[in-house]
């Protein structure tokens, strides 16, 4: 699945509420965005920007938790563990 499938599918299953439900949370959508980014840069190289995407979704984490939770928690720190050869 390609990442513009999968934001397309977010923003799709976000804005469409089930009729006769109520509409979903605006902040939803950049919850689901920010898991997505965070495991996208668990595959990537720290220095070939997984650290930077990885400091993305926490950033977009922290402004959506803040719309939702009276104590929010922030994503974990980044850690990668140690290759043995």
């Amino acid at each position: 699945m390609s990442l513009n499938k999968l934001s397309k599918d977010i923003e799709d299953w976000c804005g469409t509420p089930i009729p006769g439900h109520p509409p979903r949370p605006p902040w939803l959508r950049d919850i689901l965005t920010a898991v997505v980014l965070a495991e996208l840069s668990a595959g990537l190289d720290p220095e070939a920007g997984g650290r930077s995407l990885y400091a993305t979704a926490a950033r977009l984490y922290e402004s959506a938790a803040d719309q939702v939770a009276l104590n929010p928690q922030p994503l974990p720190p980044l850690e990668r563990p140690s290759r043995e050869e």
